[in-house]
């Protein structure tokens, strides 16, 4: 049986829209106007691409199967959407190096009933179409326990994980049995242009993790100051009382230099500070969870999965909810 357009949306998590048109389901993160808007020069589809979503549903279906059609939205050449059953891995459906955009996936599945997910690349805009289980199969979508929004750059994002279910976003979202909504931008700084002024998402956690591009940036720091201030001034307005986790600055292998900023470390002295008297954010320093090791980035700035672990575990081992 395929799904309906409402069943789609139903096991659906981490969209903030759905558009359906010619048999094809497409998963926003973001609302339209808020995607625009973010899009740095040369990155126009930034916005769209389907990072945090995710299908996430309970089944007995014997059987499941898709087709997709994927569109380039970042520099990165590949894709893969990542099968979880029972939360291990199942299958990575895509391409490294992408040749083709559009394809068909099927697999038979364990018997019972088992929890489905789907991680969506976060690389690609992404449309699914004829979502199939076995005739007559029960489907019930999963209910998260909490609701989280993240705010960051390309990490944040999920560069460099092959597999997106590895990005630390999303494996802080299936620790916490959480729905995620991630707004984050390769190559973003502060700027309050980053924040969706029209919803709050009912978040129970808003975590934040900005820094590495402004202290790239020519940037004086009384501009970045000013720019991180406003930044979480007007998070605090939208998102009162609730949890602020500031993820500073991960280390970079030319972090020993300075900027016109000032050192790596003056950005994350100056991220703390501001974050702790406007948000009361608990500040999370992962300087000594992630070993400065080259072999656990792709290029000395962007974690790879690996590195992700050790970014997931940092922050897991911090937070308090």
């Amino acid at each position: 049986m395929q799904l309906t357009n409402e069943q789609i949306r139903s096991v659906t998590l981490g969209a903030t829209e759905i558009e359906f048109e010619d048999g094809f389901a497409l998963f926003h993160r973001m609302h339209r106007a808020q995607a625009q808007r973010i899009s740095p020069p040369g990155f126009e589809k930034i916005g769209d691409a389907s990072a945090g979503v995710r299908l996430d549903f309970y089944t007995d279906s014997e059987y499941f199967a898709f087709s997709y059609a994927v569109e380039v939205a970042t520099s990165r050449n590949f894709y893969n959407l990542a099968l979880y059953i029972n939360g291990k891995e199942y299958a990575l459906i895509g391409e490294s190096p992408a040749k083709n955009y559009c394809g068909e996936y099927q697999t038979r599945l364990p018997k019972g009933e088992k929890r489905v997910t789907l991680f969506f690349p976060y690389t690609v805009t992404t449309k699914l179409k004829n979502i199939t289980l076995s005739d007559g199969a029960s489907i019930s979508p999963f209910t998260p326990k909490r609701r989280f929004v993240f705010h960051g750059d390309s990490i944040t994002f999920g560069h460099d994980a092959q597999s997106p279910a590895n990005s630390y976003a999303n494996q802080i979202a299936y620790a916490f049995d959480a729905e995620i909504f991630n707004f984050a931008v390769g190559g973003a700084k502060f700027d309050v242009c980053m924040i969706d002024e029209t919803s709050n998402y009912n978040a129970d956690a808003v975590f934040v993790a900005f820094g590495t591009n402004d202290w790239a940036g020519r940037t004086s720091m009384q501009e970045f100051s000013a720019n991180c201030e406003a930044f979480f001034q007007k998070l605090a307005l939208l998102h009162k009382d609730v949890p602020v986790f500031v993820i500073l600055p991960i280390w970079r292998a030319n972090s020993a230099t300075d900027s016109p900023v000032g050192s790596f470390q003056d950005v994350k002295d100056e991220i703390s500070r501001i974050a702790k008297e406007v948000v009361h954010a608990q500040i999370l320093d992962l300087a000594d969870d992630i070993p400065q090791d080259l072999s656990l980035f792709t290029d000395g700035l962007h974690p790879n999965d690996a590195g992700f672990a050790h970014y997931t575990k940092g922050v897991l081992n911090k937070i308090k909810l």
